[in-house]
């Protein structure tokens, strides 16, 4: 598999990262960082959706704070996250963010559409910032053909990696899932996963199937079906078929 190196790690390299998301609001955000930033997590998530303060502060504050690579991420409501914001002005909020120091990945929503998620692709580029290209399914799952054609179209829009989280309702959707994964991660380190219950088994198999990141919830969850953060990197080491 290809090799994806941002913020000194290499996605498609060995066990999956994972990454442990921040999404206390407030002054209760810096201590949430203060009590994960010991777990096992090779970087961490700032949903920025769940914050409520000023984010340029925000990040001064957390980056003393964290001492691995930070994943800012802005999650509109029709991606499942807290942000009620149209495209336009999900937009303007990122071109923002990334004008601030202190984080070394962004989170771009495909669903914005393919210009506005360009220009910011190329402002993130500018600035030296690896990009995660994503789109939530948070109703259904897609046919296993449109998992592999979103993933590979989102790939040759230039970002780092493309993501793609869906909520199954059968194993036959979970299959469908991982059967995507394989096939796209052949062409490089993609991030996939099934939300909810039913998909915990995604979140754990991503050496095998190809997904290079895995989210573990820290002192709280960012999305449905998350396993905590303490103890996920022991069930990879356990699964991966290099053991």
């Amino acid at each position: 598999m290809k090799i994806v190196e941002l913020a000194g790690l290499r996605f498609g390299e060995g066990l999956p990262k994972v990454c442990v998301p921040l999404v206390a609001d407030g002054a209760d955000l810096y201590q949430e960082a203060q009590q994960v930033r010991d777990l096992p997590a090779d970087l961490f998530e700032w949903r920025i959706d769940r914050f409520s303060g000023d984010v340029g502060q925000g990040l001064a504050r957390l980056q003393p704070v964290l001492d691995r690579p930070l994943l800012c991420t802005l999650r509109t409501r029709r991606e499942g996250g807290a942000a009620d914001l149209d495209p336009d002005a999900y937009a303007r909020q990122v071109e923002a963010l990334l004008e601030f120091p202190g984080f070394q990945l962004v989170d771009i929503e495909w669903s914005c559409g393919p210009q506005r998620a360009g220009r910011l692709l190329e402002k993130a580029r500018s600035r030296g910032i690896g990009t995660v290209l994503s789109r939530h399914e948070i109703l259904r799952t897609p046919s296993e053909q449109e998992m592999v054609t979103v993933l590979e179209e989102m790939r040759a829009w230039g970002c780092d990696l493309p993501k793609l989280a869906v909520t199954p309702h059968t194993p036959a959707d979970v299959l469908a899932l991982l059967s995507a994964t394989l096939q796209a991660s052949a062409n490089g380190p993609v991030i996939t996963m099934a939300m909810g219950p039913l998909g915990k088994l995604t979140r754990v198999s991503g050496e095998l199937f190809g997904s290079c990141l895995t989210f573990g919830a820290g002192l709280g969850a960012s999305a449905p079906g998350q396993l905590p953060a303490e103890g996920l990197r022991s069930i990879l080491r356990e699964l991966s078929p290099r053991t």
